[in-house]
């Protein structure tokens, strides 16, 4: 089972959940590769094709695969990247619902047009785009980062 797959299945990459603290994310898998300055969160950071937020605490609290391509590029460990073919999406998506995972149609949250799969178990958000084929897959748990930075929802 890919690494992609395992994630479409748990919200997990291995060891990292939302929630992790950003050292030890650094200790799992080395330093990132790159940072987004202009990004709001106080850490937006990169490994390889995965994107990762943290909160002005250091919690992870959401994460994005975005691959360029027909194949997906993970971190493996300290330094270390795994490169995997991209898995079919149609046929990750029959494989889901043979095992029970319910999937729904929900609108983006800040574009409401655009739909993405999500899968109930999960909480994970997928969607492939028509015009590029271009697959974006994410998880974003909400409550992290509002409870963080001292949100509180009616």
């Amino acid at each position: 089972m890919s690494i992609l797959s395992r994630f479409m299945r748990t919200g997990a990459l291995g060891v990292v959940t939302p929630g992790a603290d950003y050292r030890d994310v650094v200790d799992a898998w080395g330093e990132p590769e790159a940072f987004a300055k202009q990004h709001p969160d106080p850490v937006y950071c990169l490994y390889g094709d995965l994107e990762l937020a943290f909160t002005k605490k250091g919690r992870l609290y959401y994460l994005q695969i975005e691959p360029g391509g027909s194949s997906v590029s993970l971190p493996a460990g300290p330094g270390e990247r795994l490169q995997e073919p991209l898995p079919e999406i149609s046929e990750l998506v029959a494989d889901l619902v043979e095992e029970g995972f319910h999937i729904t149609e929900v609108p983006h949250p800040y574009e409401p047009e655009v739909i993405w799969s999500r899968i109930d178990r999960s909480g994970v958000e997928f969607r492939q785009d028509d015009s590029d084929g271009q697959l974006s897959v994410h998880l974003e748990v909400r409550d992290i980062y509002r409870h963080d930075h001292g949100i509180t929802t009616p």
